[in-house]
């Protein structure tokens, strides 16, 4: 069964601290509208409730109870009518239910973007060739390499990423002629919601030649020269080139499903495209929501979700962030004062 932190995420540290909160703009206040007020007693049972967003409505169905131990009696709120008391909990949920699933499961959204599969028609092939592998993708081939690491197909088909390597440098290319070469080992890549914008983390900057020639080394140039290969680079497939990084991993770079923009979190600050962005305590990139503009954004703890503009608000039970007319709707739905479930709207 469902708990409440379900619809949380994970954790983000309550010191977090937001860069430029300030505005010297009078802030927009959100739309509010109370779905739902508790009587005096009267609790949410979330593992059995259903508290669910879309861009048109609400999707809630309580089941509530008045007793400390879930002994009931029961209450059921469906459709802006509160039915009961039910003293079996089974025929509460029978009637908060009938005609639909019993508490489906929800999972959490997430604001970081995961690209879904490619259609079956769009995967490349790796080919083996003499001293070496290419990829075939839609006619085309990219390569030779000594050796491909990873492909991964855009979900639309359109284009396709590979990771590389040759005896001299490693490689990150798209379907669509970019590429960019370093040394080092590359780990993972990541592409933006449109397909158009990628990026590698790279470990060392050695090539597979450097690594060879390292027993030739003095051993204290050899010593250096592993040490320096544990440090994290992270390269665009425009050739931008940003670290080192001392501790940097797959979680640490992300782009969210609002923007094409490349963030990436070092210590306890968050930069966008390279720059500077804001100072975050221990974030999850799931509870970030950055608008389309690349200045709003909103972000979310166990407490509070803060806007960039300083304005709190309780924190969301649910979240949907999505854009509309050159702009991105935040919409969530929270429990205001332990009394109130109220769904809120802003603009930003």
């Amino acid at each position: 069964m469902r708990k409440k932190t379900a619809f949380l995420g994970i954790l983000v540290s309550s010191a977090l601290v937001l860069a430029g909160a300030a505005s010297s703009a009078p802030a927009q206040e959100p739309a509010r509208t109370v779905l739902y007020s508790l009587e005096p007693g009267e609790t949410i049972m979330y593992a059995e409730s259903l508290i669910a967003l879309n861009a048109e409505a609400a999707d809630v169905i309580l089941v509530t109870t008045k007793s400390k131990d879930d002994q009931g009696p029961f209450f059921v709120f469906r459709a802006g009518t509160r039915k009961g008391p039910f003293k079996a909990l089974k025929d509460a949920m029978a009637a908060a239910y009938d005609g639909r699933d019993q508490a489906p499961e929800k999972m959490g959204d997430c604001a970081s973007y995961t690209p879904g599969p490619a259609p079956d028609d769009a995967q490349p092939t790796t080919v083996e060739e003499k001293g070496g592998q290419v990829v075939q993708f839609k006619g085309k081939t990219i390569g030779p390499h000594l050796m491909v690491f990873s492909t991964r197909v855009t979900p639309d088909g359109a284009l396709a990423y590979l990771t590389a390597s040759d005896k001299n440098k490693a490689w990150f290319e798209c379907s669509d002629g970019r590429k960019v070469s370093f040394g080092g080992i590359p780990l993972d890549f990541k592409f933006s919601p449109d397909g158009k914008t990628a990026a590698v983390l790279v470990q060392g900057s050695l090539s597979m030649d450097d690594m060879e020639q390292l027993s030739k080394l003095p051993p204290e140039k050899m010593m250096a020269a592993y040490q320096a290969q544990d440090k994290k680079y992270l390269y665009r497939i425009d050739g931008n080139k940003f670290g080192p990084f001392d501790s940097f991993d797959s979680y640490s770079f992300w782009f969210p499903k609002t923007s094409n923009d490349l963030y990436f979190s070092v210590g306890d600050r968050i930069f966008q495209n390279g720059a500077p962005m804001m100072k975050a305590g221990s974030l999850d990139p799931c509870n970030f929501y950055p608008g389309a503009d690349g200045k709003s954004y909103a972000i979310f703890d166990y407490s509070n979700i803060t806007f960039n503009d300083g304005k709190k608000y309780p924190s969301p039970l649910d979240i949907l962030v999505y854009p509309e007319k050159g702009k991105t709707v935040f919409k969530w739905i929270a429990l205001e004062n332990n009394k109130d479930l109220v769904v809120y709207q802003r603009t930003m």
